[in-house]
């Protein structure tokens, strides 16, 4: 009797733990980057380090936080628009970049946020485009320099939908509209002073395992500026399609676009295109080629980049990345090299 008893307080324990586990998450990641402008011989050091928790309180609730650090030196190497390294920030020991509650509802096809948000890690950061370097694939200059939208390493208070069927997924968002990375400015909601941003999109993605998303993207830009009375509005999209397959590797294509329709915007336009390979290396490797020209009101930019993401295992991967720029009629080569490690619960 005692033995039985002391094997089911074992089961109850270890269901316990296990249930413990499957509420709370975590991840850690660290990127460490040494930066080469090849033209002028500069060279610049920049790390980014993030922190996620999320804890499961209720039944289809989740309230999560993100954290990040940053520190540089010697940034930026280069004199570009779009900014080439998509870490590059101002040196900060602590950054809120996400903190919020979530709710699902109708059999978890329907995700409702209320808290502090970033736009990028919803509408942007793609399976294919986010492999690249350059800051503009993780947020679209049409979005970012015309209407203030909070991406990296900014966020602002936001209300977000979110809802998914079928291969379908609409997202639909409304921030205020003066992102910040400081704690005394992050949680304001002053539409009157700050104005409005407001950004949606469609999306049809098809899941292949072992593989990128195969995705379809349609979305828009919307922001108000109270102060100048001042109206935006922009469209934007991405497609990212496998073409073939050798074996276990498989070669994509990406493309992007981006119209700003309102007049004497700060910028025009921008497109992106590009291919990925997958799975060249046994750790599922990737080598990826894009090109991005961006149109602005005081001159316009072109940036070609080269870029592999080498898994090491354990959670480390290496990533080296060339730049060619140009940049208002002047070129500059810059490249990059990033040891990056990453570790969580799931």
């Amino acid at each position: 009797m005692k033995k039985k008893l002391l094997l089911l307080a074992a089961a109850v324990c270890a269901l316990s733990l296990q249930a413990q586990e499957d509420r709370v998450a975590w991840a850690a990641g660290v990127i460490t980057e040494g930066q080469w402008n090849m033209t002028d011989g500069k060279t610049g050091w920049a790390n980014r380090i993030n922190a996620d928790l999320g804890v499961r309180l209720w039944k289809g609730a989740l309230f999560d936080v993100s954290t990040l650090t940053t520190y540089s030196t010697g940034t930026p190497v280069a004199d570009d628009r779009q900014g080439f390294s998509n870490i590059d920030a101002e040196n900060r020991a602590f950054r809120l970049f996400h903190a919020g509650l979530s709710q699902t509802f109708l059999n978890e096809s329907l995700t409702l946020f209320v808290g502090l948000k970033a736009a990028d890690e919803d509408y942007f950061n793609t399976d294919l485009a986010g492999l690249f370097t350059g800051s503009s694939y993780g947020g679209i200059p049409v979005c970012t320099e015309n209407h203030g939208i909070s991406v990296y390493p900014e966020a602002a208070l936001a209300l977000h939908a979110e809802y998914v069927t079928g291969g379908w997924t609409l997202r639909e968002s409304f921030y205020n509209g003066a992102p910040s990375d400081r704690l005394d400015e992050q949680f304001r909601f002053r539409p009157g002073r700050d104005g409005l941003f407001n950004i949606g999109s469609a999306m049809y993605a098809v899941e292949t395992e072992g593989y990128a998303f195969t995705s379809y993207t349609l979305g828009y830009a919307f922001s108000t500026k109270e102060v100048t009375g001042q109206t935006e509005f922009g469209l934007w999209g991405g497609v990212e399609q496998p073409v073939c397959t050798w074996g276990k590797m498989r070669l994509n294509l990406l493309a992007e676009g981006a119209a700003e329709l309102t007049k004497n915007a700060a910028c025009k336009g921008y497109w992106a295109a590009g291919a990925v390979a997958e799975n060249i290396t046994r750790n599922g490797g990737q080598l990826g080629l894009a090109v991005n020209r961006v149109y602005c009101q005081d001159g316009h930019e072109t940036d070609v980049e080269l870029t592999f993401l080498c898994p090491l295992g354990a959670g480390f991967s290496l990533q080296p990345a060339l730049h060619a720029i140009r940049t208002d009629g002047v070129t500059t080569m810059a490249g990059q090299f990033r040891l990056c490690y990453e570790i969580g619960s799931k």
